[in-house]
């Protein structure tokens, strides 16, 4: 029997369902379920959601270029969480209104803003007996709205 090399990127023994697009229009406050599907009980865990903004200023966007760097002095904005019962495995990360109020780089019509959104669960265990799994990561889009122009 054949053996695959020990380099090749044949199998990924930790699997997930890729990045995420969250995209909201700016001033929506958005309430977004989330179901941690290998655990039964959050009381002994601890969530952490973040979003980080990203460095919108010289995407082309005839050409739908995505960022691919953090603003320089951007915001990190870390992210409520909604979980009204530990005993099960569902909670909810709320996207603020004002998520985007004090990024460098605010959208405009045909020209969203972007920060990478990114989840973080830990478990009780300590040092080497912790366990910390990202289960989400992605991209926040945050498009236009004409009722927040002033």
């Amino acid at each position: 029997m054949a053996r695959t090399r020990i380099n090749s990127k044949s199998k990924d023994l930790i699997d997930d369902n890729g990045s995420v697009l969250v995209s909201v229009i700016e001033g929506e406050q958005i309430h977004m379920n989330i179901t941690l599907n290998w655990l039964t009980n959050l009381s002994d865990y601890t969530i952490v959601a973040k979003v980080v903004e990203a460095d919108s200023s010289t995407l082309d966007y005839t050409k739908n270029e995505l960022p691919t760097q953090e603003q320089t002095g951007g915001e990190i904005t870390t992210l409520e969480l909604i979980d009204s019962d530990l005993t099960d495995n569902n909670f909810q990360i709320v996207i603020p209104e004002n998520l985007v109020d004090a990024w460098t780089t605010q959208p405009s019509p045909e020209k969203p803003a972007y920060g990478w959104i990114g989840l973080e669960v830990r478990d009780a265990g300590v040092g080497k007996y912790a366990q910390v799994w990202k289960p989400m990561r992605g991209l926040v889009e945050v498009l236009y709205s004409p009722s927040e122009a002033v």
